[in-house]
Order: C-alpha cells, then sequence, then structure tokens
C-alpha cells in the first residue's frame, strides 16, 4: 500500500508539472513535507535497477524529475535565469564528473539526485512564477507548510506518539511529527522562520510575528542543538542586515550571554552537550575538560574514520560522488548511513575541488542577494531577507547534519527562497518596470485606434 500511494503521489506531481508548473511549484511547497508514512515503515527497502531504495529516496526522484519537466516545458527561460545559478551548475557539473571514478554508481546516482533536486526546483521556480501575486502564493505555501507540521507534531505529541529515535539515549522526545522526526522538523521550520521573520521586519504584519516566534519554539522544542544554532545565526543575520541602530545588534550581544547562562543554570541542556559533566562547577573549574568532554552523538570518531578511509590518500578529487553513503549502509546492513556533515562528506567523495567548488556557489548566493533587493530606502526586499537568513541557517546545519539528505524539506525550501528573492528583484527592476509601462501604453494606443 505504501509503494502504490507513494506512486500515485509522484505521478500527480508529474500530471501537476506538465500540465501547470505554477501550480506545481505550490502544490510542492504545499505538500510534500507531509509525513504520509504515519503508520508505515518509511525505511521500507525496494529492490531498482540503481540498488535499493526507500520510500524517502523514490520521493527524492520524483521531485526531482518534476521540476526537470517544469525547466524542460521553459527552456526557452532557462538562458535568462542559467547565469543567476552558474556556480552552483558548475558545482553539479564536477558531482556528475566525479560520478566516472565513484565505486558505486548507483549511490553516486543517488547522491546526484539530492544535490540536484533543490537546484532544479530553484530553476523551475524562476520559470514558472511569472508576477508577483505567484510569489506570494509560494510566501503563503511556505507558511503553510510550517502551520501543518506544527499541528501534526502537536497532535503526536497529545496523542503520546513520539518520533524521536534519540529520546532512548537522552530521556527527552523531541517535538516532531512521526516518520519525520525532529531533526527534519527542525530544518523544515528553519526556512519557515526565517521567511516570516523577514515578512514581519518589512510588512510588519502581526500574523507573521506570531509566526516567526511559533516556530522558533518548535525548534526549540525539537532538542536539536544544531537547529537551534543555526536558527539563531539565520535569525541574526536577518536582523543584522534588515535593521538599522540596536536592533540589530541586540540578538547576537544576547545570545553571547544566552549560550554561557544555559551552560550553568540549565541541567538539561549541560547533559545534552557533554558527557559526564554533571554541575556547572565541573565546567567553571575545568573548562579545558569540559570542552573535551562535548558531546557529539559519535559525529567526531565517524569523521576521522571517513577521512582517513575516503580523503587523506584522494585529497585532490575525493574517491567519487556516494562512496560514504555506500560504505556506511554496507557496514550497518540498512539504508540508514549518514555522515552528519556534510563538508566532511564533500571532502571524502569530492576532495579539495568539490568543496571549494560548492563554497564558491554558495558565496556567490550570499553575495548576490546582499548586493541587490533593496527598495527606494536602501533596505533590502523580503524575500532577499528570508533567502539570505534561509541560506546561512542552512549553512550552519550542514556543518554537523544532514541538509543534503533532507531534499523536499528543507533544500527545496531554502533554494526556493532565493529563487523567490531573484524573481522578485526581476519583477521590480527598472527595466521590467519600463518594459511594463511600454506594454500597457502599447496596448492602450491599439484599443484607442480601435475606437476610433
Amino acid at each position: 500500500m505504501l509503494i502504490v500511494l507513494t506512486f500515485l503521489l509522484i505521478l500527480l506531481h508529474f500530471a501537476v508539472a506538465v500540465i501547470s508548473p505554477s501550480r506545481f511549484i505550490l502544490l510542492a511547497l504545499w505538500v510534500q513535507t507531509i509525513p504520509y508514512t504515519w503508520n508505515w515503515d518509511a525505511q521500507m527497502v525496494f529492490d531498482t535497477p540503481i540498488g535499493p531504495l526507500n520510500v524517502v529516496a523514490m520521493q527524492v526522484f520524483g521531485f526531482l524529475f518534476s521540476s526537470m519537466l517544469v525547466v524542460g516545458r521553459n527552456i526557452s527561460r532557462l538562458r535568462e535565469y542559467a547565469p543567476q545559478f552558474s556556480w552552483h551548475l558548475v558545482f553539479m557539473l564536477f558531482c556528475v564528473v566525479s560520478l566516472s571514478y565513484a565505486p558505486s554508481v548507483g549511490y553516486g546516482i543517488r547522491m546526484i539526485a539530492k544535490l540536484l533536486g533543490p537546484l532544479m526546483f530553484a530553476l523551475a521556480l524562476v520559470c514558472a512564477m511569472e508576477s508577483r501575486e505567484d510569489l506570494e502564493r509560494a510566501e503563503t505555501a511556505i507558511i503553510g507548510s510550517g502551520v501543518i507540521l506544527i499541528a501534526l507534531a502537536v497532535v503526536a505529541k497529545a496523542m503520546g506518539v513520539e518520533s524521536d529515535p534519540n529520546a532512548v539515549n537522552s530521556g527527552q522526545a523531541g517535538l516532531g511529527p512521526p516518520s519525520m522526526g525532529p531533526p527534519v522538523f527542525s530544518a523544515h521550520m528553519l526556512a519557515v522562520s526565517m521567511l516570516a521573520l523577514a515578512i514581519y521586519l518589512r510588512d510588519k504584519k502581526l500574523r507573521m510575528l506570531l509566526m516567526a516566534l511559533l516556530s522558533a519554539l518548535c525548534i526549540l522544542a525539537a532538542y536539536q542543538r544544531t537547529s537551534a544554532a543555526a536558527m539563531y545565526i539565520g535569525f541574526s543575520a536577518i536582523l543584522f542586515v534588515g535593521t538599522r541602530g540596536v536592533w540589530r545588534l541586540l540578538l547576537p550581544v544576547s545570545g553571547v550571554v544566552a549560550l554561557p547562562v544555559l551552560i550553568v543554570f540549565s541541567d538539561n541542556f549541560r547533559r545534552r552537550m557533554f558527557f559526564g559533566v554533571n554541575s556547572s562547577n565541573q565546567i567553571l573549574n575545568d573548562p579545558m575538560d569540559a570542552i573535551g568532554k562535548i558531546n557529539s552523538s559519535g559525529r567526531f570518531s565517524l569523521w576521522d574514520t571517513a577521512l582517513r578511509r575516503f580523503f587523506y590518500d584522494h585529497q585532490l578529487l575525493g574517491s567519487g560522488i556516494g562512496s560514504t553513503e555506500e560504505y556506511l549502509h554496507g557496514l550497518t546492513g540498512s539504508a540508514i548511513g549518514v555522515m552528519h556533515s556534510e563538508y566532511v562528506r564533500l571532502m571524502c567523495e569530492m576532495g579539495v575541488i568539490g568543496l571549494l567548488l560548492f563554497a564558491i556557489a554558495m558565496m556567490f548566493y550570499l553575495i548576490k542577494l546582499s548586493v541587490r533587493g533593496r527598495d527606494g530606502n536602501g533596505l533590502i526586499n523580503s524575500y532577499t531577507l528570508a533567502a539570505l537568513g534561509s541560506l546561512i541557517a542552512y549553512l550552519i546545519y550542514c556543518a554537523t547534519d544532514n541538509g543534503f539528505d533532507y531534499v523536499s524539506q528543507f533544500g527545496a525550501y531554502v533554494f526556493g527562497l532565493v529563487a523567490m528573492a531573484f524573481k522578485e528583484h526581476q519583477l521590480t527592476s527598472p527595466a521590467v518596470t519600463l518594459d511594463k509601462v511600454v506594454s500597457q501604453l502599447s496596448r492602450q494606443v491599439v484599443i484607442s485606434n480601435l475606437m476610433r
């Protein structure tokens, strides 16, 4: 039943992408995060021509191919928009090249799909969205997806249904819908919260401030340290570039104060941060010893093993795309095997060149967003603000978690916001505005001539 439902949903996305590209964008933003596998095993593995795939992997390929259909329908426009994503395309080209020396074509193709999905969705968005009204509908869909997930998470909590696999070790269950879990839930809420805060700063809509606060509380309630840190830095970036005066420094300064306070006074926070540190006195008396006991959840050991096996002997080009995933899946004997750092994964699989190209692509986005999208008062527009905050949060998240894996729940929304920012700039640029005026005047002249 699960596989049938998954195929039906994929076919629905295909059909909408062919019939109405703009509606495909809205459909994807509204529903692709909903964890419909609530009562099923989402990790159930099915044999395919490129190896064993679970439902999540099938969703990724379906999402990618649907986005490619939209881009293919608007191929004539691609030349206009491709320069906005040029370095990202160069990075993806190198990913394809690295497939030639990858140990597994199947795992390599799956990794390419994870990396290409958000980019193709962003290209599909700029091709399909044609007006400010279209962008506002996409904005509503992103906020609405957050509302749906919050409702599902709260209902699950009230019913006593837990989705946090780390609760066994920590004794605390983070907030998150079943079959999605706190890591993915909090990652998605990062994009939602950045958009809500950015819209509030520009439009002063009280409901957006409430949504930003609610999203932030949900991220904290998920008990994910990486998500909390990404939220703090993303919010700080939005306030710094989007406000003036003392407000732009308020959150960064408060964070510097809040972190030591949490470590000293919060037993729950301290237990999640450190091994064997039972009191604040241990931290105050010997800070270096406490740093040595930071709880990495096994990440440090995993990264060291992966770098030794895949990077040190292949530093320039890496060991081939998908190599770490193949190795980890082989160790666990299941479809669960993640590096918990996308930068370590890039170094291992595509070496220094791959990591450098990814860094250049992300820096290219950040620079473009920083210098564009300003109104007459020199303030950055809402979608540009949201894209800046979301992209920074995404990059922080990827440092110690699996941002690449969360294609349709996180990556698509982050790069979708980047695309919305580029599209907003295009729609409001003087050249476009002049073209619209000329077009309207031409229509008026034609109408007046017909009436004579």
